[in-house]
């Protein structure tokens, strides 16, 4: 029975749930036989959907988001994988389908082509035989020339029978090489659609790496403006210290200028004795200056008066 790749998937998924690495020879031996190329290539694509599937699982969405933002943030981000992987799961089923049914074609063609060329091996021995019996017959009809060309007519007509025989097997066998090259094609156009399927799937791991990108840019401007506000508040606080700074400074200030208004106050009151003070001092500079110059003219009047006697 061949093996297909669904069967070595199936079988390379039970040796990794075991804890085995599902090498080539692991899988040959777990399926009991088949062949190295056939399993290396069903191996490859499994192993891109492991890798597929693990990338997809490693995807999370970033924890420093707000909490409206990570809510939306996680569902767009849980839709788009539920998309991608339900894409992925029908293009998976329908390529596994229209693979199984186009390798049994392809099988069943090939294993026709072997028939018809076994048949053909073992017609042309047939002829071979017939052609020496003839010979043989050729050999004997020396003896009787009658009996040389009856022989002679039988073989050519065994041999236009199994020439018609021949052309007939070599009619079936290009029927059924073209059965498989029509197989081969829709195989071949399989492939262009899974990787056309694969090019979506990019498109759309690129969506959600872009999204991805634009959640990062959006938490680093959330930690940048966290950053500002930390930055603010620290000012602020500096801010607060300084006016606390300038209150106590404005109230040493304002003490001490009611000390000096108290000051101010008594030298006031001392400056208003002392104008009245010198008021006085003025008005007994001018008595004085009077009794001065009455006593300077009392002094010229009895200078002169003495010069006369």
């Amino acid at each position: 029975m061949a093996l297909t790749t669904q069967d070595i998937h199936a079988t390379a998924d039970t040796l990794a749930e075991q804890g085995i690495k599902p090498t080539l020879a692991e899988v040959r031996k777990a399926l009991g036989g088949g062949s190295f190329t056939t399993i290396s290539d069903a191996m490859k694509t499994w192993r891109q959907e492991q890798k597929t599937e693990q990338q997809l699982q490693r995807v999370e969405l970033p924890s420093s988001i707000d909490e409206r933002l990570q809510s939306l943030g996680a569902d767009m981000w849980q839709c788009a994988i539920n998309i991608a992987n339900e894409r992925l799961t029908a293009e998976r089923e329908a390529l596994a389908v229209a693979q199984a049914k186009a390798q049994a074609e392809t099988d069943e063609a090939r294993e026709a082509v072997k028939t018809l060329e076994a048949e053909q091996a073992e017609l042309l021995e047939q002829l071979d035989v017939q052609q020496a019996q003839a010979e043989q017959a050729t050999v004997d009809a020396t003896q009787s020339r009658t009996a040389f060309e009856t022989a002679t007519a039988q073989h050519k007509a065994e041999i236009d029978a199994i020439k018609q025989q021949l052309d007939d097997t070599q009619h079936k066998l290009e029927l059924e090489q073209q059965r498989s090259s029509t197989a081969q094609q829709a195989l071949d156009e399989l492939r262009v659609k899974f990787d056309e399927t694969s090019a979506q799937l990019t498109q759309s791991r690129e969506n959600i790496a872009t999204y991805h990108a634009q959640s990062a840019a959006q938490t680093a401007e959330i930690e940048r403006l966290k950053a500002e506000l930390a930055d603010i508040k620290a000012l602020n606080t500096q801010k607060e210290a300084k006016i606390e700074q300038l209150t106590n400074e404005r109230n040493a200030l304002s003490t001490e200028l009611a000390n000096k208004n108290g000051r101010l106050d008594a030298i006031s009151e001392q400056l208003t004795t002392l104008t009245a003070d010198n008021k006085q001092l003025i008005i007994e500079n001018k008595t004085m200056s009077t009794e001065i110059s009455t006593l300077t003219a009392e002094r010229d009047r009895l200078t002169t008066e003495a010069k006369k006697k």
